[in-house]
């Protein structure tokens, strides 16, 4: 899985944070920042506030635009992102738009908020997948987090729960905020007296400096990156600087679980053994047939895996198509997999013939999609599988949600996988699928092989957008390995 992927899923809950104390402010009301990881200049965000109609009633529309540019494993990757939030004179969400972009791909988000449910569409390439969001009895819904309206004043202590739509995940999530304390920031040579804001998300805790006329000035998000309130034109440059410039960090490094095991031909390797410590949620410690967890919690959490992997007996293979009624949600259109699309559908009749051996047609889309896709690492932003198709081009998520919709198409239930691989010096993130053909198996199509090798470590499941699950793991991880054959 593309680590900017992730970078994309840290901002956009920043974006998400300075969204909430932008209300707070003077209306209208303009905040630019610089966006810094390890204190590298990685781009800059701009947020903007204003009083305005939507549909003939009164209101306000909250606006943000977010550029960065990240190394992920030596290539230059450029990401933007668009949020438009239209909200009522009570500053409840009504309608939100989220773009995101990178090297030519276009990703769009639309949301409607009604009652009792969020109809979410997905527009990629073309393409368009609805998903409804139910929104539980009694809940506070806020759009882009903007629970801090004009009249609110912020006191020491003040507490407050609700509810966010977040445009990647697909879902609704519970936020968690704190004023902390009051204290000095120095910024831009100016000392400011403000206070200080924990916000607790799904995937990890961000902190806000706000001063007391509501202008936000500073935020530290997930992975380490910190935005800090600029001038327009600073903010903007993101151009290296001679004399105190800091090169950027690669993600795909930064990001990883270094070992000091050598593991000459990870590729082949059959059995492992291996200790993570870091991994404090518990979900994402997953047992089946394949890896078996013992997971021990506290202060610092530790898993043990042992994968043991194999090669499936075609012989034993269920009969295509396996329609039972268990696999309904793996067979099914789902956002970024469309099987239906007459392309997808015509490519996975094309590539399994006459075949009927699930096995097997597994087996020929996996080669079909390895052998007619390149790598591509710029693109760093989630696609359709019909984007992908058209491009065939892209990182590993992109060759296992083209996958899976081929395979999904040919009557193969197919679920998303996402977790750890071995490569050189350690544990890089990695996506790749599982197909059931008689028993679930591991498919990788970014291999040349149906072989699926033990270094491969599932820590997430299901549909495309549950690779963000593991966003909660990113930076805390330790890998240690026990053993491997």
């Amino acid at each position: 899985m593309s680590k900017t992927l992730k970078a994309i899923a840290a901002l956009a809950l920043a974006a998400i944070l300075i969204h909430s104390r932008a209300a707070s402010q003077e209306i209208p009301s303009e905040t630019w920042m610089g966006i810094y990881l390890n204190q590298a200049k990685i781009g800059y965000a701009r947020f903007f506030i204003e009083k305005a109609n939507f549909r003939g009633k009164p209101g306000y529309r909250l606006d943000s635009t977010t550029v960065t540019r990240v190394l992920a494993l030596g290539v230059e990757v450029e990401q933007t992102l668009d949020t438009a939030v239209r909200l009522s004179k009570d500053f409840e969400p009504v309608h939100q738009v989220f773009k995101m972009s990178s090297a030519g791909h276009t990703t769009t988000v639309t949301a409607v908020f009604g009652a009792g449910e969020i109809v979410a569409e997905v527009t990629s390439a073309g393409t368009k997948s609805t998903r409804r969001i139910p929104i539980p009895a009694g809940s506070k819904i806020v759009g882009g987090d903007t629970f801090l309206s004009p009249a609110v004043k912020l006191k020491i202590g003040d507490k407050l729960n609700v509810k966010v739509f977040n445009p990647l995940t697909l879902t609704l999530d519970d936020l968690q905020a704190e004023v902390l304390r009051q204290e000095e920031l120095e910024l831009g040579g100016e000392t400011h007296q403000a206070f200080v804001v924990k916000t607790i998300t799904p995937f990890g805790e961000m902190i806000c400096w706000q001063a007391e006329n509501g202008n936000v000035l500073k935020v530290t998000a997930l992975m380490g990156i910190v935005m800090i309130r600029e001038p327009k034109e600073a903010a903007q440059s993101i151009e290296p600087r001679v004399g105190n410039y800091v090169p950027p960090s690669d993600l795909a490094v930064m990001t990883s679980a270094p070992t000091a095991t050598e593991v000459p031909n990870p590729r082949q390797v059959k059995y492992m053994k291996i200790r993570l410590s870091g991994l404090r949620d518990r979900t994402l410690a997953i047992s089946d047939r394949r890896q078996k967890v013992k997971y021990s919690g506290g202060e610092r959490p530790v898993a043990v895996f042992e994968i043991t992997a194999s090669r499936f007996d075609p012989s034993k293979a269920a009969p295509l198509p396996i329609g039972n009624a268990e696999f309904k949600r793996f067979l099914a259109e789902s956002p970024y997999v469309q099987p239906l699309n007459p392309e997808i559908a015509a490519l996975a009749r094309q590539v399994a013939g006459k075949e009927k051996n699930a096995c097997a047609v597994v087996s020929r889309l996996r080669a079909w999609v390895n052998s007619n896709m390149e790598p591509k690492a710029n693109i760093g932003i989630i696609r359709s599988s019909v984007d992908v198709l058209h491009a065939k081009t892209g990182v590993c998520r992109d060759y296992a949600v083209l996958y899976a919709a081929l395979a999904r198409a040919a009557g193969i239930p197919t679920k998303l996988v996402a977790g750890l691989v071995h490569w050189k010096d350690g544990f890089y993130y990695h996506a790749w699928a599982e197909s059931f053909v008689g028993e679930w198996v591991p498919v990788d199509a970014t291999l040349s092989t149906d072989f699926v090798d033990a270094t491969h470590i599932k820590l997430a499941e299901g549909d495309a957008t549950a690779m963000f699950d593991m966003l909660k793991t990113v930076g805390s991880l330790k890998a240690e390995i026990l053993g491997f054959k």
